[in-house]
């Protein structure tokens, strides 16, 4: 018989055995390292998808709170200066200052003339001459005069500071015919850049944000910043400036490489929030999780591979002796015998079940290990995502607080008696309505130094939150007026609004050696069970009977009687 001419034919045994037992452990090592990169991948993605969403989202909130409290501050200036337009010009520029200086965030403000004409103007460093026109030609200034509406621009070189800065309007109100005067603001960009450095991770991970038209608002190169550079070309700009929210990838010109970002925009605002991270970071994580995985694989086929060899070595040493038995019965005419082998073919079936289980073994090791490394992963996102959420919360409270007094601030107020007016055509609730107003606050200050008065503030503070009772809320309006809420009768209201005066009055407050008394003007209304008033009508009449106890010598109670429904 004719044997044919090929490799695997003039091979020994021993050779194809190993060749096989070779290509038996690699084929499903490929197998599983494929799967493994693509495991590790999506995890990657989900991480993504998770973090970098989540953290775009998170610093979106903080910003848009902190515009809302900067127009409500703009808004409440309007109003003082609304409500008596016989002020001079002196007062309104020592009420412009004022808000300077207690108004966290503005570095400039300016009261402008219907025409354009800068009529005052107070600068948080220094004091500029007005008489001039430099907003005359603003749009956002041009906008709240013909629209009564307030107005945040985007990113410009303030006419002031001549920085980076965000202009806000407000038309000033007080008649049915077009605004006379105009507030017109610079808002410091400083704590919405403190915002974005908060937000770090990886090597080059960082945060963006831009207005609405791509313009650089808070970056970590601050040359852009100065220079407010356009990054309106970037496709995840475009789609910030579309209202979207999402993960994206792009090219980004500052770090110089392909990043992936979780983006959305800030709702009202229009501005872009985006957190990206370089692609190669998130490939070097897969790619450490991989040659982990790899070394523990070969480990276990270089195992598998020892154990072949002796397995192969003890399968084929038999067959050899029947070989060389062979040739010797040829030589000697069939007078030798050939060796037993019957009590050998069990136990190398046995060995080689063995060697199998040695190998499954090694896989099973390299699974256990890449299960530990995924379990490992999983909880360092679920920690990042509760510091996450820890930080969100503690946002959360420091917008509902004032930070002198600790208690509630304008913002949560507001929001309380706006739940009650609206839960009150069920249960028909009684509602007493304070504002309190610290007589001769500027004395103090003038005297006393700042510190002496936000004491002052604190002690009044205390006094008027241990006079609440259950359902009543107190809360610091702004600066040094209080507002309070009592579910109580008109009568009870009356008799508690004057042990308030009399005991913050017979309230003796150490400073420094010396004894400071302080006064308070409280005005208070009474809401009828059957009344509809919406809140702003309300806080207009409250305030009103606050500023007739004023008028009528400070240190009393002022009461206006709401018309019979």
């Amino acid at each position: 018989m004719k044997i044919r001419n090929c490799w695997f034919c003039s091979q020994p045994i021993y050779r194809l055995l190993l060749l096989a037992l070779l290509l038996v452990s690699l084929i499903p090592v490929g197998f599983l390292m494929s799967h493994l990169y693509q495991a590790a991948w999506q995890n990657a993605w989900r991480e993504i998808n998770e973090k970098h969403r989540l953290l775009a989202l998170n610093l979106a909130n903080p910003i848009k709170i902190y515009i809302d409290d900067r127009r409500s501050m703009l808004g409440k200036l309007a109003q003082d200066i609304a409500k008596d337009q016989s002020h001079s010009q002196s007062i309104k520029k020592n009420m412009l200052e004022d808000a300077i200086l207690f108004m966290d965030g503005f570095e400039s403000i300016a009261l402008v003339s219907r025409s354009g004409r800068t009529l005052l103007l107070a600068h948080e460093n220094e004091k500029l001459e007005a008489n001039d026109h430099r907003y005359q030609n603003d749009s956002c200034f041009v906008h709240s005069r013909n629209t009564q509406i307030w107005c945040l621009s985007n990113i410009k070189r303030g006419p002031v500071t001549k920085r980076p800065t965000i202009i806000m309007t407000q038309a000033i109100i007080d008649t049915d015919r077009p605004p006379d005067e105009v507030l017109v603001a610079e808002l410091s960009i400083d704590l919405i850049e403190k915002l974005r450095e908060n937000i770090k991770f990886g090597i080059k991970g960082h945060s963006a944000i831009v207005d609405k038209l791509g313009h650089v608002i808070a970056h970590p190169n601050p040359e852009w910043m100065r220079t407010m550079h356009d990054l309106s070309k970037l496709s995840v700009v475009q789609k910030m400036m579309h209202g979207e929210t999402g993960v994206t990838q792009f090219y980004s010109p500052f770090v110089k490489e392909d990043m992936v970002a979780g983006y959305t925009s800030v709702p009202e605002i229009g501005w872009g929030v985006m957190v990206p991270q370089p692609l190669s970071e998130v490939a070097n994580q897969v790619h450490r999780l991989m040659k982990s995985n790899t070394e523990w694989l070969l480990l276990g086929v270089s195992l598998a591979l020892l154990a072949g060899l002796f397995l192969v070595r003890w399968i084929t040493s038999p067959i050899n002796r029947l070989a060389d038995a062979a040739e010797d019965l040829l030589r000697t005419n069939f007078k030798t015998e050939l060796p037993s082998l019957s009590d050998y073919a069990p136990k190398e079936t046995h060995k080689l079940y063995r060697a199998i289980n040695i190998l499954i073994d090694g896989f099973r090791k390299a699974q256990q290990e890449n299960t530990e490394l995924n379990a490992t992963l999983q909880q360092r996102v679920d920690d990042a995502t509760a510091k996450l959420l820890e930080s969100n919360a503690r946002l959360e409270r420091l917008a509902l607080c004032d930070h002198l007094t600790t208690l509630p601030n304008r913002r949560q107020f507001e929001s309380v008696l706006r739940n009650r007016l609206n839960r009150r055509q069920n249960d028909s609730e009684e509602i007493c309505l304070m504002l309190i107003d610290i007589d001769h606050f500027k004395t103090i200050n003038d005297c006393y130094g700042h510190a002496a008065g936000d004491l002052v503030i604190r002690e009044i503070a205390s006094l008027l939150n241990k006079a609440m009772r259950l359902g009543d809320l107190v809360a610091r309006y702004g600066g040094d007026e209080f507002a309070a809420q009592l579910q109580c009768t008109r009568d009870i209201c009356t008799t508690r609004a004057e042990q308030l005066r009399q005991e913050i009055e017979n309230t003796l407050i150490e400073w420094n050696n010396a004894h400071i008394t302080a006064t308070v003007s409280i005005g208070m209304i009474y809401v009828d069970k059957l009344r509809d008033e919406n809140i702003d009508m309300l806080l207009h009449r409250v305030d009103t009977a606050m500023y007739q106890a004023k008028k009528h010598g400070r240190n009393q109670v002022h009461l206006i009687e709401l018309d019979p429904v």
